[in-house]
């Protein structure tokens, strides 16, 4: 397909995706949205992005193999878990760091936090390589 509007379109898209999900993801843990459905968006916009360009671009914009991710993504959940054994906690009991930051000001981050991140770029991984998977058994190239 040669389309430059609907290339154009489908870049752009693609990054209002990715910032709409990171959104959600920091939204996350106490309000609506969080790891899951921060992947999911993200995943969506890979396939726009990959219904018009075709899967050898999409594997080229991630870097790494969508398995990497889904390892990344479980490598993060598994230290999100086991972090708070180290200070004498249960597993998956949230623990909080409260720093002052020079630009921000005061953040508090969680173990929560870690364990959604690695739950949102699982799921990414997971749904890109189904979709990889499919668009290259349709031969979807374009």
């Amino acid at each position: 397909m040669n389309n430059i509007i609907l290339e154009k379109i489908a870049r752009l898209f693609l990054r209002v995706i990715a910032v709409m999900s990171v959104l959600l993801l920091l939204r996350g843990h106490n309000s609506p949205g969080g790891g899951f459905i921060g992947g999911i968006v993200l995943a969506t916009g890979f396939i726009y992005y990959g219904i018009i360009f075709g899967s050898d671009r999409i594997q080229s914009i991630i870097y790494f193999n969508t398995r990497i991710w889904m390892g990344i993504g479980l490598g993060l959940v598994l230290v999100a878990a086991v972090i708070p054994v180290f200070v004498g906690q249960a597993p998956l009991t949230g623990l909080w760091y409260i720093g002052e930051w020079p630009l921000v000001g005061t953040m508090h981050i969680g173990t929560p936090l870690l364990f959604d991140t690695g739950i949102f770029v699982g799921v990414t991984g997971l749904i890109l390589s189904v979709i990889i998977t499919i668009m290259e058994v349709l031969k979807w190239n374009t």
